[in-house]
């Protein structure tokens, strides 16, 4: 029986192309050259984008990513497999793990998708993970099955062979940008800093024109002098200064053109555009250093976090990850999950607090607790799990069988 995972495309004469020997997927993979209507270059230039991105992608990053293996009716961590240091340590040999799982999701938010190839050994078994450019990969569907073409590298690939993970899709087969649907509130932002940027450049001077008073008449040559004149002195790039006193030629006056930004709402303007992003990214304004927040402490901020912006990306990373790095027939005896514990960090007395609860009913041994706390070493017996028991029925108390014994 031919192996699911090393169905490759061969070169045939009715296909319509021709493909080359394969090239290591890995170049092309850090540049994010983009053709959509809004570049990223762009994109990334505004803070509130960068943060939100950023935020995201060092989150899932930061993210331990185990495989577990369920034996004896229960699940526990496979450290000894490939996967573990796939996963955990070095998907391939130009990058570990943190900065892979960073242009992962980098690429899924601005790009639309992230596809990632699997590289087996000849058993089956996972080897590498290499994060291609989805800049140069297009979908095709053929003879009813799903054809990834590589158009730089010239490779085509089965559906079996590519983690593939959409940010937000309309077919199942095609990932659309975040920054596709929010052109126009980016284009906003950008202009609002552009304008911000030139006004601040002409040494915060309003744009205007050069007319003369009523009754003078200006030859063109004199008035283009003026003109060169009154740009240079407050063109910081042609040696001028700001705030610097202009001499006008007799018979001109300044009349201003422009709106201020006092006017034109530019600071309300710039606060707003924070507030729409992070809509789009659904990350709370508070994280992209907004001064809205409606949440009083830590915690509650990082739940709000954690439960509406990141939990449907862990949940497609595990779901896609777990479908193709494993086996129809490893599915029932596997799983693989994000530890997101470390996302939620609580104050010493909370942590605490959660820690003695948990221990009291057997959820935590005490070396359990040790090892999150980084003790130097375990205790004497503690990977015993321990319960209280002072609660008594009723119709039962212990101290009343105690004294009824006494009378006897």
């Amino acid at each position: 029986m031919a192996n699911i995972f090393s169905r490759f495309f061969s070169n045939k004469k009715e296909e319509k192309r021709e493909y080359e020997e394969w090239t290591n997927p890995i170049f092309g993979t850090v540049s994010f050259n983009t053709f959509s209507q809004y570049t990223q270059s762009k994109a990334m230039k505004l803070s509130t984008v960068y943060r939100c991105v950023n935020l995201i992608s060092d989150s899932i990053a930061s993210l331990p990513f185990y495989p577990y293996t369920y034996k004896d009716n229960w699940k526990y961590i496979n450290y000894d497999s490939t996967l573990y240091n796939l996963l955990n340590v070095q998907p391939n040999p130009y990058m570990g793990k943190f900065i892979f799982m960073k242009l992962v999701v980098t690429s899924m938010l601005l790009k639309g998708a992230a596809y990632i190839y699997i590289d087996r050994a000849k058993n089956g078994s996972v080897v590498g993970l290499t994060l291609l450019n989805a800049d140069n990969i297009e979908t095709e569907i053929k003879n009813n099955d799903v054809i990834y073409f590589d158009k730089i590298n010239k490779k085509a690939f089965d559906k079996s062979q590519l983690i593939i993970i959409l940010n937000y899709s309309t077919d199942g087969l095609n990932g659309i940008s975040t920054l596709s649907y929010a052109a126009l509130t980016l284009e906003i932002a950008y202009n609002t800093d552009e304008h911000s940027r030139n006004f601040f450049k002409s040494g915060a001077n309003l744009a205007g024109i050069l007319r003369p008073l009523a009754g003078v008449n200006i030859g063109k040559e004199k008035a283009l002098k003026a003109k060169k004149d009154f740009i240079n002195a407050l063109n910081s790039d042609l040696g001028g200064q700001s705030g610097a006193i202009v001499v006008l030629d007799s018979g001109l006056e300044y009349q201003p053109i422009t709106i201020s930004p006092k006017d034109s709402q530019l600071i309300e303007s710039k606060q707003f555009n924070v507030v729409d992003i992070c809509r789009f990214f659904n990350v709370p304004p508070s994280l992209a250093f907004s001064e809205s927040g409606k949440f009083s402490t830590a915690e509650q901020q990082g739940l709000d976090y954690l439960n509406n912006c990141l939990l449907p990306i862990i949940e497609k990373f595990e779901n896609e990850f777990f479908r193709k790095l494993y086996l129809p027939s490893e599915w029932d005896v596997s799983d693989l999950k994000f530890d997101t514990e470390n996302l939620v960090r609580l104050d010493a007395t909370t942590r605490a607090d959660v820690m003695v609860k948990l221990h009291s009913v057997g959820g935590y041994t005490t070396n359990e607790i040790r090892e999150k706390l980084n003790s130097t070493f375990p205790v004497n017996g503690g990977n015993r799990a321990f319960i209280q028991t002072n609660l008594q029925p009723t119709d039962a108390l212990i101290a009343e069988n105690k004294l009824d014994n006494n009378l006897k």
